[in-house]
């Protein structure tokens, strides 16, 4: 698991950090989180979650844990039933896509404002959470593929540390 959340987190923070639409940003290692949840169940969600995000942490200048606590509380949503009766896979995991980057970025948001950074809310949300949480929901069903070979692959022992 670790390599392959470090590999992500160099990827989002070298490639990725550089694209933008709208003011909406692609999250590979949200989506990679949320995914697993989703495929593997809360467990290894959080998990997935809380290592992710302090690599990524270690390579933002933002405030220490705030990426992973993030990451952790979408992934939470990501691990629950909800949207099971919905039909198929892909569907339920924009849903769940949806849910878990709006739960990421508000995280985020807070944890900014209590630690002393400047922030427009109103900004921060309409112009920046919003075109990244349609931005990752629309980019979620083709991390789908690679994310369900993978767990295929490993099979139940898992990625290990």
């Amino acid at each position: 698991m670790f390599p392959l959340l470090t590999g992500v987190a160099l990827i989002q923070t070298t490639l990725l950090s550089r694209v933008s639409l709208l003011g909406g940003r692609p999250n590979l290692m949200l989506l990679v989180v949320l995914i697993w949840a989703v495929l593997r169940g809360l467990d290894e969600g959080l998990v997935w979650g809380f290592v992710g995000g302090l690599i990524l942490d270690l390579l933002s200048g933002g405030p220490l844990a705030s990426m992973a606590l993030a990451l952790v509380a979408a992934a939470y949503l990501a691990g629950q039933s909800l949207g099971e009766e919905v039909g198929s896979q892909a569907v339920r995991l924009v849903i769940l896509t949806v849910l878990g980057s709006m739960a990421y970025h508000l995280v985020l948001m807070v944890i900014l404002d209590w630690s002393g950074h400047s922030l427009d809310w109103g900004y921060s949300l309409l112009n920046i959470a919003a075109p990244s949480v349609v931005f990752n929901a629309v980019l979620a069903p083709l991390v789908l593929t690679p994310m369900t070979w993978l767990e295929r692959a490993t099979g139940e022992e898992g990625l290990a540390l």
